[in-house]
């Protein structure tokens, strides 16, 4: 009967558990080799942490990095809306200057305008003399109109022609002249009588009728131009072209109401 009952020491050792995972340890030195074989539940055994495990981690885990990252993004969204709009400012304000500064062509006009020493057809003897004793002249006053409200206008010197039936009947000189913003004054200047000092036959004729006649003549000013301000500055060879009519040739004539083109 003893030798069949079990020793003690052995049902000690050994526990059985309803389970697929043993483990094998090693006996201490000195004893005789034993395996001891552990069983553990099959539910409790996780090759995978579950879900509210993960969710503790997360809670106990610091978030100072997502807040940084956060941090960072806000601000480079704020720098690039800072950008945007600075950026759209210094285009409307370049926008309304040029707009404010956009050169434009001033206005001329014929006010006035002296045949001087030209015969007179009721002395024609007496006109005659005065003709061979003096050089005639065309005297001109030309008004000039600054229409740029903020920029000044300067004219350099120029050359202008006096044309009659599409013949040129006097040269001479335009001075040069300067006209602040929004301002205008009256240029004078002479013109001499063509190359060879004689009148053409036509207006010889015009002048030698007693009865007053309207002529048709045109003033051509070839001059170099320069509209100025702070934000810019324009240069541009201005040709202004003023078809006008006269009444009575021998004195200062009277002119009728024109308006010169200019090719601005």
């Amino acid at each position: 009967m003893e030798g069949r009952t079990p020793p003690t020491e052995n049902r000690k050792n050994s526990i059985k558990l309803s389970s697929a995972t043993s483990l094998r340890l090693a006996s201490p030195p000195g004893r005789s080799s034993d395996t001891f074989v552990v069983q553990i539940p099959k539910d409790q055994v996780y090759r995978v942490p579950p879900p509210e495990n993960a969710k503790i981690v997360e809670n106990h885990t610091p978030n100072d990095n997502v807040q940084s990252k956060r941090k960072i993004g806000r601000r480079c969204c704020w720098i690039l809306l800072g950008l945007l709009i600075f950026g759209i400012i210094i285009g409307v304000t370049i926008a309304i200057i040029h707009m404010l500064y956009i050169p434009k062509c001033p206005n001329f006009s014929i006010v006035g305008v002296n045949f001087k020493n030209v015969t007179d057809p009721n002395s024609r003897g007496h006109g005659q003399k005065n003709q061979q004793q003096e050089h005639p002249k065309f005297e001109f006053d030309l008004k000039v109109s600054n229409v740029n409200e903020r920029m000044d206008v300067s004219f350099g010197d120029g050359k202008t022609n006096f044309v009659f039936k599409k013949q040129d009947i006097g040269q001479g000189k335009y001075p040069s002249n300067s006209q602040r913003a929004s301002g205008s004054n009256n240029v004078h200047f002479n013109l001499d009588v063509g190359s060879n000092g004689k009148l053409p036959s036509d207006l010889l004729k015009t002048l030698e009728d007693d009865k007053k006649k309207i002529v048709i003549m045109s003033l051509m000013i070839h001059v170099p131009m320069e509209i100025k301000s702070w934000v810019k500055n324009l240069k541009k060879d201005l040709t202004i072209t003023c078809d006008f009519d006269v009444e009575d040739l021998t004195k200062k004539a009277k002119i009728m109401p024109n308006e010169c083109i200019t090719d601005f």
